[in-house]
């Protein structure tokens, strides 16, 4: 039987990559909108585990989490690191110049501080997270719009990659948590 696994994002998020990496592709991921939700999962019992970004390399603690873990009582069962490539992108047709936002976790701009602080005609708008910015920002069709996100998250949903590695340090890792009754 396949274990169930919540996760804050959807596929081609790099939660979903680190339970890939975990459970050796052989879990079924329950998509979170937060971490609330990815919490709330495990906890009421509806899934048995949970994998939650807990640090990276870049920005440090990720308190969101971190807090929730620490108020669950839930046991960290494992951790795993996840090297962290984002990319920015666009819709198929954009081009770098024309862009006027970019949307994405608030961890993953913070991740790219120096980026965004370079190009202050982008305004940067909050998204539940990376994967879903993306797929977002295609769904809308609007050229001036990108996002954050992983290689992978791009080529899911038809975006075109605009610019790379473009965190504050080619060496970003995560560090997740497996936790679960």
């Amino acid at each position: 039987m396949m274990e169930t696994v919540a996760i804050q994002g959807i596929k081609g998020s790099y939660s979903e990559q680190a339970t890939h990496e975990i459970f050796n592709g052989g879990a079924e991921i329950v998509e979170c909108m937060s971490f609330d939700e990815t919490f709330t999962k495990v906890i009421g019992g509806s899934t048995r585990y949970a994998v939650v970004p807990v640090s990276n390399t870049i920005v440090g603690e990720i308190s969101s989490s971190m807090s929730l873990l620490k108020q669950s009582g839930l046991p960290v069962l494992k951790d795993i690191k996840i090297r962290v490539q984002h990319v920015l992108a666009g819709t198929p047709d954009a081009e770098f110049e024309d862009l006027k936002s970019v949307r994405s976790h608030v961890e993953a701009l913070k991740q790219c501080r120096k980026f965004l602080d370079a190009n202050p005609q982008l305004e940067q708008i909050g998204g539940a997270d990376t994967a879903s910015s993306i797929r977002r920002i295609v769904t809308e069709g609007d050229r001036a719009k990108a996002a954050i996100g992983s290689r992978r998250a791009a080529e899911l949903y038809g975006a075109k990659i605009l610019k790379e590695d473009i965190a504050d340090d080619i060496d970003n890792w995560t560090t997740f948590y497996l936790i679960g009754n």
